[in-house]
């Protein structure tokens, strides 16, 4: 059976033509689920709507089963409001900025009866969750990407998905079903992916459901008989609270996973879990080589996890079989780490996106499992870091120009936990930091921070001779971005900067070098004050989103929004609006130069649109 590509999302989104695109790229056929149901029904999806909504939704779901069954490759969009995503096909959810005012302005009204603003919201709350659940991986599009880089993404994200298939990183993973409406699905993409298989615990399910692939039984509650139930599962998990309620007598051995969720990383708590597998061999001899040590303490600050480190570390050394998994959404990149490190037990949440009580889903770790697996590891430090594209962008890079020898993660950091966080990342073999807005200044004052230019400020980490040095290459993702806007033919003049953090001293350096001038930097927490009613040359929104900059805004003639993710539509009167990827690539790609990286001159995701 070849390769399925379930294209999802909002009505006009860019499903059909980036799945035209993809479809062209593999050479493998194109199905607008729409277009098909037109051909054979012969009305379109609208006149079918406005019919009888309920029959065509189920004409989508059997016309779509029948395409699936004849195993053959193909691109596949759909509708919006599918009313059930099949599983065991590689589903993305393309998100583009700025499909609600396309939706409303190219497309049929779906809800007459609500507002349009209210027709919008209506949309993301009765579909979005769906998306969420359904999708493996989710594509962003940022106002005004090109159709050809949006393409060249989608490919990629494509290749990682099939890349992710079967590898050791996957093989070690077992996916965690949210509910019992959730195990088929779960399921299915084990399957796709190879994974070890279903794990089922016994604090979500009363009853063990049928499963036709490997299991893992995993004992979270007071209750007797679990693992006798559990007897044809892979393997099993027992909670070291609960060792009282292990019973493996008949059993036949297998792997056994003893984890510890303590709420403190204490000693004694770790000591007690090493001691378990002397215990299990005087009881159980015959499992004595099946143990798994797993340990999971709730880490709750970066002085925490330097210790729980150190404890597993030095067992590990010792010749000690354990795994380490902090608990906490703080720590969601140590899980990463750890599953390209060779980690025996990974656990992963179906669907797509950050949840705070699940393990992270496919689309964490899809950058990470691409094989072959990394050497040396980079990192963005920051809070928020959800959003960043730095994990894709450089282990792409890094799989095109040096085989993979680099992965790149998201790291939540506060300003309070800087020099504790600096002191154990070299220990884990990082050799490169990215740093967002918010610790731009405070990094000057680490003291585990050098500084060779006295900066103000700065963006860039590179471990150098067992230290930290600070750089600032911001002002290389500015050049970049104005010289995008100067190719236009647009000339220099007044600018003003709206947002005076960290990235503000980089911006000023750039574009007075450029000679735009005067340069003024507002405060986004104080609005724009006195330039309200100004006119100016160029804006550029540094605020990261944090404000509305739209408010009260003076009229621009050029916009530069920094962002390269939830950019929003510039103010009226705007005659050019510009995203921050291009500002993104270059900075990236000046910090790819002082971590020492294989240098890349061609690659998709460095397209660049020709001067217009």
């Amino acid at each position: 059976m070849g390769n399925i590509f379930l294209l999802i999302g909002h009505r006009a989104a860019g499903k059909s033509t980036l799945g035209r695109a993809l479809a062209d790229a593999r050479g493998i056929p194109h199905i607008d689920l729409d277009l098909e149901i037109e051909r054979r029904v012969g009305k379109t999806a609208a006149e079918l709507v406005a019919e009888d909504e309920s029959h065509f939704r189920d004409t989508e779901i059997h016309v779509l089963g029948d395409i699936r069954s004849r195993e053959e490759p193909a691109v596949i969009s759909v509708g919006a409001g599918l009313r059930e995503y099949p599983s065991g096909v590689f589903t993305i959810w393309i998100s583009r900025d700025g499909w609600e005012e396309d939706a409303l302005s190219s497309r049929d009204r779906l809800r007459p009866d609500l507002s349009p603003e209210e027709e919008i919201t209506w949309m993301r709350e009765t579909r979005e969750e769906a998306y969420r659940r359904a999708a493996n991986c989710r594509l962003h599009i940022e106002r005004d990407c090109s159709e050809h880089e949006a393409a060249a993404r989608l490919a990629l994200l494509a290749d990682w998905l099939e890349g992710a298939v079967g590898s050791a990183g996957m093989r070690r993973s077992w996916m965690l079903p949210r509910d019992a409406e959730d195990v088929q699905r779960c399921s299915a993409d084990a399957m796709l992916f190879g994974m070890a298989g279903v794990e089922i615990r016994s604090d979500r399910f009363t009853d063990i459901p049928a499963l036709d692939m490997p299991w893992l039984a995993s004992l979270r509650t007071d209750e007797d008989g679990f693992f006798q139930r559990a007897k044809d599962a892979a393997a099993f998990d027992c909670d070291t609270s609960l060792l009282q309620k292990l019973d493996l007598r008949g059993l036949a051995p297998r792997p056994l996973i003893l984890s510890t969720h303590p709420n403190d990383v204490y000693k004694e708590f770790f000591d007690h879990l090493i001691s378990l597998p002397t215990w299990i061999e005087k009881a159980w001899p015959e499992w004595k080589d099946f143990i798994i040590l797993k340990y999971a303490p709730r880490v709750k600050s970066w002085i925490e996890l330097r210790y729980a480190y150190q404890l597993y570390k030095v067992y590990e050394k010792q010749g000690g079989r354990i795994t380490f998994l902090p608990q906490g959404k703080s720590w969601r990149w140590v899980r990463a780490m750890r599953l390209v490190a060779g980690n025996e037990s990974n656990y992963i949440s179906s669907g797509c996106g950050e949840h705070s009580h699940l393990p992270p889903s496919i689309d964490y770790f899809l950058p990470h499992v691409q094989e072959p697996a990394p050497e040396v590891f980079y990192g963005v430090l920051g809070k928020p870091v959800e959003e960043s594209f730095g994990d894709i962008f450089h282990r792409a890079l890094s799989l095109a120009a040096d085989d993979g020898k680099s992965s790149y993660f998201k790291i939540p950091l506060t300003a309070a936990e800087i020099d504790n966080c600096l002191h154990l990342l070299p220990q884990l073999g990082f050799r490169g930091l990215s740093i967002t807005s918010p610790l731009k200044t405070d990094m000057v004052e680490s003291n585990f921070v050098g500084c060779e230019n006295d900066l103000p400020a700065g963006n860039t980490l590179a471990y150098v001779k067992g230290s930290f040095l600070l750089y600032d290459t911001d002002e290389d993702g500015m050049h970049a971005a104005l010289e995008e806007i100067e190719a236009q033919g647009i000339e220099a003049g007044s600018a003003l900067v709206f947002g005076s953090g960290g990235v503000s001293h980089a911006l000023r350096r750039a574009l007075e070098h450029h000679g735009w001038d005067p340069v003024n930097v507002i405060s986004a927490r104080e609005g724009w004050g006195k330039y309200a009613n100004t006119s100016v040359t160029l804006v550029v929104d540094a605020s990261g989103g944090r404000a509305d900059a739209s408010i009260n805004a003076p009229r621009a003639h050029t916009w530069l929004d920094l962002r390269y993710r939830n950019v929003s539509r510039a103010p009226a009167g705007v005659k050019h609006a510009f995203s921050g990827m291009t500002f993104f690539k270059a900075q990236a790609l000046a910090q790819r130069r002082l971590w020492g990286c294989a240098e890349v001159k061609e690659h998709p995701l460095l397209y660049q649109e020709p001067e217009r």
